[in-house]
């Protein structure tokens, strides 16, 4: 025992009883602070659930409903349901089976494909007919997303009558659009056949008038009068190819606009594609006394897949602008250039390159804009109609590639075009020799072609069209043939099989001709039981020009299509055989 009379026994007995006094206090401190704070969130609870309600009664055109999530049972009808449904939320929680009657049978099985869809994640979207103000029918929205805890679900039905109506307006105005666009290209369609007919026509009778004058004497061709004759003639040609160009390019933006104009995909080889171009332009490179330079540059490819025609469009225009503003002593320079070569495509440039007048900024911004030339004095002095560099770029963004343009004024102008095609790997490249053709106005060059020719072939011709028939006969028996006419796709199936295996060389088959057109024609004949009728090369000579009338040539079992009007070298270089 110590002095004060305290064992050690006393003092464990003290700190026990200060240890648990510590612990009471300590669990008084947490139970207080746990009850403020439950309080707390139940006030805060209550605080979100006012404002909540608070909202909803205030809300005069929107319905809110909640739904239980683990029984379905409703917990709450907003009251201006009473007033834009007559449904209150006593008559809700006696029969829920009244809410069927708000909508049809087909709006509420398509609410139940979605609900049993959905995942319960976002919003669940519904919209409906149902019964609105004085019994009369309008459209409801209906968003369905699950509430803050996820026990309930939150249904909002929102009148969006006027909404829908609006909708419903601008999809008639869509479709009507949709219907003059349609019915515009239709347009277009018939009347570039009904047009394409005469110009065939007159284009046919001035190259008859010109061998005709042609075969005149030598005196006679000395004569002023024989002189003004051909110039006529020349003239009255350029005028035709002017219109028909214009007829083109008016076409080919309509088509644009539409979303119509279809690219063909096809295997063509890029040199002999520049070759087309620097034969195409030479006399008149020549004739203005401008030097005219071909390069292809670092390519091991020559055979890719694309739109050879519609390519060829883009850089004859590129071509013709140069020409049109390039002055006596310049230089045109066209560059082929590979870029790379990677997965299975083949990256190119084709530039354009002009010594010019070039071209202003301002201009430059606009250039590709339909119906923009950059003065009016432009097309008085050099003609156009504003529309070949707005094809340009269009179909050049077909091709998924791109056109820049980099000009000076005074010193010339770059047409620069960048694609990037499938290499054809279907067949050899060939002999890959890149090389730089210089044309200026002295020199001559060999054509890389050989020369073809019908001479002896036989042909049928069918053609209901006299003038047309006329002047093709006449054209091609100038040229060597002899050639069968049959006035209708019926009367060339019965030409053809009323002869022996062999006895036509090649058929030419107008495809808008009465009693049987041209494709159901050729379908007979590659059906018929001989053994010729399935090798006889079968050719389309037609005023529908697109690419969707070409591949449906194609497709029916003819072996090209040839558009009208008839350009007779062409259909000779297709046609013929290779002269010996």
């Amino acid at each position: 025992m110590g002095q004060n009379g305290i064992t050690p026994y006393d003092f464990l007995y003290i700190s026990v009883a200060l240890l648990l006094l510590a612990w009471l206090a300590l669990t008084v401190v947490t139970v207080v602070m746990h009850v403020h704070r439950r309080d707390e969130e139940s006030r805060r609870r209550f605080w979100y659930e006012q404002m909540f309600f608070e909202n909803i009664y205030q809300s005069e055109d929107i319905i809110y409903m909640v739904l239980r999530r683990s029984d379905k049972m409703i917990l709450y009808l907003s009251r201006n349901a009473k007033r834009l449904w007559g449904i209150s939320e006593e008559q809700v929680r006696t029969d829920i089976e009244v809410l069927k009657n708000l909508t049809t049978k087909e709006y509420r099985r398509e609410f139940m494909r979605k609900w049993k869809e959905w995942d319960g994640e976002g919003e669940l979207l519904q919209n409906f007919t149902g019964r609105g103000r004085n019994g009369k029918e309008v459209w409801y929205e209906l968003i369905v997303t699950l509430a803050g805890d996820k026990s309930s679900y939150l249904f909002r039905f929102r009148e969006n009558t006027y909404t829908h109506e609006e909708l419903e307006r601008l999809r008639a105005e869509i479709q009507k659009a949709q219907m003059d666009v349609q019915y515009k290209t239709d347009f277009l369609s018939n009347m570039s056949h009904e047009i394409r007919t005469p110009m065939n026509g007159i284009l046919g009778m001035l190259a008859l008038s010109r061998k005709s004058a042609s075969r005149m004497d030598e005196h006679c061709k000395n004569s002023e009068e024989y002189r003004a004759i051909t110039e006529y003639l020349d003239k009255a040609e350029n005028l035709s190819q002017f219109l028909l160009g214009l007829i083109n390019d008016i076409l080919d933006m309509s088509r644009i606009e539409s979303g119509k104009l279809e690219l063909a995909a096809e295997s063509f080889d890029l040199f002999e594609f520049a070759e087309k171009l620097r034969a195409m332009f030479q006399k008149t490179i020549e004739e203005k006394g401008v030097t005219f330079r071909m390069e292809m540059l670092e390519f091991d490819v020559r055979r890719v897949i694309g739109d050879e025609l519609r390519l060829s469009q883009v850089i004859v225009n590129f071509l013709s602008n140069a020409v049109k503003f390039t002055p006596p002593g310049g230089q045109i320079t066209v560059t082929f250039r590979q870029m790379n070569r990677m997965n299975g495509k083949v990256h190119f440039l084709i530039r354009v390159r002009d010594t010019g007048k070039g071209i202003s900024q301002e201009f430059l911004r606009r250039i590709f804009k339909p119906f923009e030339q950059e003065t009016a004095t432009i097309a008085k002095s050099y003609g156009g109609s504003g529309l070949g560099m707005a094809i340009a770029d269009n179909m050049v963004k077909l091709m998924d590639g791109q056109i820049v343009v980099d000009s000076e004024v005074g010193k010339g102008s770059d047409f620069n075009v960048y694609l990037a095609l499938p290499v054809d790997e279907s067949c050899a490249q060939g002999t890959i020799e890149n090389e730089i053709i210089v044309k200026d106005i002295k020199g001559t060059e060999d054509e890389t072609f050989k020369e073809r020719t019908i001479e002896g072939m036989r042909l049928l011709m069918a053609e209901d069209n006299e003038i047309n028939a006329e002047i093709s006969i006449n054209m091609l028996e100038e040229l060597g043939a002899c050639v069968e006419r049959a006035e209708n796709g019926q009367e060339a199936v019965e030409m053809f099989g009323s002869h022996k295996a062999g006895y036509y060389d090649t058929i030419l088959m107008d495809i808008q001709m009465p009693l049987m057109n041209g494709w159901e024609a050729t379908a007979a004949i590659r059906r018929l039981p001989r053994k010729d009728a399935e090798a006889i090369p079968i050719y389309a000579l037609s005023a529908d020009a697109f690419v969707e009338d070409k591949r449906r040539s194609v497709a029916i079992g003819m072996n090209g299509h040839i558009s009208k009007p008839i350009d007779f070298e062409e259909l000779v270089r297709t046609i013929g055989r290779d002269a010996k």
